[in-house]
């Protein structure tokens, strides 16, 4: 379910180059309605994706943070910000965040497509038009090629909507979303999700006198954004961010070491910019292992890497006084080790908020 809201997204993205078609006037304005730059008016355009789990249950989501633009040439271009799915739960934002889309990583989803001037100019003589749309969406280090029936409205002069003609229904295969539904799944008790979402979108493009007042809001949203990005978060919000990194279990050592793999520098980037953000929160840094080798040697394991995340949290910035690290080797499996999947969940890293 939350991997097809990711395929969604994407769709939706595309929608939205597409609204910013400019050939909404035609025969009243001529080539020179086609010949202009467009900018996606992020205030009024809506995109929502619903999904769905255990037997039945619909969730519907939506993503807050889009920009957008088509040029007089008909190159469009959308950029969705996954970090700002929003849910209404701050948990299951920040698990869909981190489990099933890994912004750490892949922190937007981009969709471009070259728009057919000449099918748009029907906009002429017709209020509203379909329009095939041929996307190329960029969505979690995967490129593919999608198919996305819009309806695509001519307002006025200045303004063109573009939408959904029906809701648009994404596999998580499509984009590699599968083991991220799993670990969403595992974050809420093994319940089913069905490995799929649909979309739905209604994007607004304005131009003319409205690209001035557009951009302005586009350079105001970004001031917020980066405000965001820096402000401090609640108690209860930075243990509902590490229990999530928990969950994730994507830090990553060399083989019977210590020694962090570079792929985890992601994870533990955000982990630092977390812990910075949560000033008066003292934390402790857990290592667990498998099994495979002796007590001792899995003890002793267990301890050098917990040092090692804490140390690397410590060199970005988080004091040493709120970070410890524990080490408890093989003592508190979380999954049978009489098997390679087993054994994995059991090698990992746990952060726990220490209350007084």
């Amino acid at each position: 379910m939350h991997s097809i809201t990711i395929r969604l997204c994407l769709a939706f993205a595309l929608l939205a180059a597409v609204a910013g078609v400019p050939g909404a006037n035609v025969q009243a304005q001529g080539q020179a309605f086609l010949d202009q730059d467009w900018v996606l008016n992020s205030g009024v355009s809506n995109i929502s994706l619903q999904t769905e789990k255990l037997e039945g249950v619909v969730e519907k989501h939506k993503f807050t943070m889009i920009e957008g633009s088509v040029s007089q040439n008909g190159d469009a271009r959308i950029t969705i910000d996954l970090s700002s799915l929003e849910t209404g739960i701050d948990l299951r934002n920040v698990r869909m965040r981190f489990l099933l889309f890994e912004t750490f990583k892949f922190p937007t989803a981009e969709i471009t497509a070259r728009l057919d001037k000449n099918r748009l100019r029907e906009l002429g003589t017709s209020r509203r038009i379909s329009y095939p749309l041929k996307a190329r969406v960029n969505l979690h280090g995967i490129v593919q090629e999608i198919d996305i029936p819009v309806s695509i409205e001519r307002v006025n002069d200045t303004t063109v909507t573009v939408s959904t003609i029906r809701p648009v229904v994404v596999s998580a295969q499509t984009f590699d979303f599968t083991r991220g539904i799993g670990k969403l799944s595992e974050a809420q008790g093994g319940i089913r999700i069905v490995p799929e979402a649909a979309i739905t979108f209604d994007l607004t493009f304005g131009t003319g006198a409205q690209r001035q007042q557009l951009e302005a809001a586009r350079v105001q949203r970004e001031q917020v954004r980066t405000q965001q990005a820096t402000q401090t978060i609640s108690t209860e919000g930075c243990e509902t961010r590490l229990t999530v990194i928990t969950e994730a279990n994507a830090i990553y050592f060399k083989t019977g070491s210590a020694e962090i793999d570079r792929e985890s520098e992601p994870m533990l980037d955000n982990g630092a910019d977390i812990a910075t953000r949560c000033p008066g929160v003292r934390f402790e840094v857990e290592g667990h292992t498998d099994n495979v080798g002796g007590h001792r040697f899995n003890q002793r394991l267990s301890e050098l890497r917990a040092k090692s995340v804490v140390d690397y949290l410590t060199g970005k910035g988080v004091a040493m006084t709120r970070i410890h690290s524990v080490g408890y080797g093989e003592t508190r499996p979380v999954a049978s080790n009489g098997s390679e999947a087993g054994r994995s969940k059991n090698r990992r890293i746990e952060f726990k908020v220490k209350r007084d």
